[in-house]
């Protein structure tokens, strides 16, 4: 019975990491749609949110993202594009 709670808390890990990263694609199409329409303040509260998505999608063990520039790129893991 202890696997199965493993397995379950396991799928449920990947489940919430699956959500936090299609929030942070999200995020980032919204941030740099910002960006382009010089939108200064709105671009700069996406920013936030970016990095506190990065931040709990790190907390989870997702990929590599430090030295991460969050101005023009977006980690691999994120932006469906490897570097």
């Amino acid at each position: 019975m202890a696997f199965d709670t493993l397995e379950q808390t396991a799928d449920e890990l990947n489940d919430r990491t699956r959500e936090l990263v299609s929030l942070a694609r999200l995020v980032t199409y919204a941030r740099n749609s910002a960006k382009d329409l010089k939108v200064e303040f709105s671009t700069y509260c996406l920013d936030l949110a970016l990095g506190s998505l990065i931040e709990e999608i790190s907390k989870c063990g997702v990929g590599d993202i430090d030295g991460t520039d969050h101005e023009d790129h977006t980690p691999s893991f994120i932006s469906g594009v490897s570097h």
